[in-house]
């Protein structure tokens, strides 16, 4: 089952803290591993590195992606890799020296491959690897360790046959069984040493667990099915097209058993300590909004934890390069309310609060205005305004008439008070159903104010008050 992040539950986690046993999902560590100094992101908590679990968290299970692992050998790479064993084939003329060279050779590239696509699929890279990704020069080397392998298990064999003829099949018995593990432990740590060590093999099929041996039940009908293909088809070929055949098919079902192996570790790549590398370019983030990003993130994180110094500092440190950045004020507002820091609410409330409107968010203003216990109070008659405003959108009459009522008294100089005036008078007919106050206040504006530009919403309010007056 796939862990969830422990900050966001409905996401699935794609980083993992051990020290802390923390989940993180991208949400919590933003951008690209080239955002971060070290190509690795730190935990929000310890500051240690963390680990990227994204691509095997959200793998499906071995069994469920049988379909994968054939689609997977006809990508471009692995394509090619079937192209260049059949080419090789066709070029390849008795027993000289140039095609016993090239046979090596082809061999070789195709045994780099496999194991290139096990190691890249262990790591989480869905994608078959190109074909170039081959050309690294461990070809001859890794081919040599096969070749080893085979060697010393085959010595191995011979030594055993002196012993009786029960030893020897109980032997081979083993072999078949701990092959996929030698194979997929050359792939992932190129030790010819770590993939003859039995202890190894053994420890390895431990840790994939009882999918392991349906691994090994999968791959051997697989390897076996170019003999299948041969037997079914061989007589019906003309003898040259025989070897190109049997290259191309062995060549395709090898990679098949190569996807198997190395989605296997998939699900199990942290116990076995493959450390992941993401394919990530896409997420990358310029400075600003990377550290705006971050900042978010961690005092989230840090407010969920419970450590709201630290969440502080993070968010006043980011607000003083971007003050006027709507989510961190947002998350500072939110922060000063979990605190309960009245102290902050009275002296900073309201500043923050212009902040939101002349940011173009009156809503998130009055949401938060109404969020504060006790209200902030309000001193500048244009805030009262946009707020009373936003307030009554929301059909909050109550709380937007106690921020316009008397503002006269309290600021006669206020340029905008007609239309402050003309919203209360809005608030009472349509939440309170006080067409008495409506109309003393309209008829307040009309003569205080002749010139007002809203004079013809006056004259719709008074004709919408007449109306309801003959109503009645």
């Amino acid at each position: 089952m796939a862990e969830s992040c422990n900050y966001h539950s409905a996401a699935a986690a794609a980083w993992r803290c051990q020290p802390c046993s923390r989940h993180y999902c991208g949400d919590c560590i933003p951008g690209a591993s080239a955002n971060y100094p070290n190509g690795r992101p730190d935990c929000p908590l310890c500051h240690k590195p963390i680990d990227f679990i994204g691509a095997s968290n959200g793998a499906k299970p071995f069994w469920q992606m049988g379909l994968f692992y054939f689609k997977y050998a006809l990508q471009p790479g692995p394509l090619t890799v079937l192209a260049l064993a059949t080419g090789a084939s066709l070029l390849i003329s008795g027993f000289g020296i140039l095609s016993l060279a090239l046979l090596l050779a082809t061999v070789a590239l195709v045994t780099r491959y496999n194991l290139l696509v096990i190691e890249r699929l262990a790591g989480g890279q869905l994608q078959a690897p190109a074909f170039g990704d081959a050309l690294d020069g461990n070809s001859a080397p890794l081919f040599a360790k096969v070749i080893g392998m085979t060697l010393i298990a085959g010595f191995v064999g011979y030594k055993l046959m002196a012993f009786s003829q029960g030893a020897l099949q109980l032997y081979s018995l083993a072999l078949s069984l701990l092959a996929p593990a030698a194979m997929i432990v050359l792939a992932l740590e190129k030790s010819l040493r770590a993939a003859i060590n039995p202890l190894k093999l053994l420890q390895f099929t431990l840790i994939i667990g009882w999918p392991y041996w349906l691994l090994w039940l999968a791959t051997s009908a697989v390897s076996a099915a170019p003999g299948y293909l041969l037997l079914l088809i061989g007589g019906k070929l003309p003898l040259w097209a025989i070897a190109p055949v049997v290259a191309a098919s062995t060549s395709y079902f090898y990679i098949v058993t190569s996807a198997m192996m190395g989605y296997i570790c998939l699900a199990r790549q942290q116990r076995l300590g493959i450390i992941a590398e993401r394919d990530d370019e896409v997420d990358y983030l310029e400075e600003r909004e990377f550290d705006r990003a971050r900042a978010l993130a961690e005092s989230q994180i840090l407010m969920r934890e419970g450590d709201f110094k630290a969440a502080r500092r993070t968010l006043v440190e980011c607000l003083r390069r971007f003050p006027d950045d709507p989510a961190l004020n947002e998350r500072y507002y939110r922060l000063l309310l979990a605190t309960q820091d009245k102290k902050a609410l009275r002296e900073l409330g309201p500043h923050l609060l212009e902040k939101f409107i002349r940011m173009n968010r009156a809503h998130k203003a009055a949401e938060l205005y109404l969020a504060t216990d006790p209200l902030p109070t309000i001193d500048k008659s244009h805030l009262r305004h946009s707020l009373a405003e936003a307030l009554y959108r929301q059909q909050k009459y109550r709380h937007a008439a106690q921020l316009l009522n008397n503002l006269h008294k309290e600021d006669w100089d206020y340029r905008h008070l007609d239309a402050a005036y003309v919203l209360l008078a809005q608030i009472y007919i349509d939440g309170f159903n006080r067409e008495d106050l409506a109309r003393k206040l309209l008829t307040y504006v009309r003569q205080k104010f002749p010139d007002s530009n809203l004079r013809k919403q006056v004259d719709t309010l008074e004709k919408v008050l007449a109306g309801a007056q003959v109503a009645t």
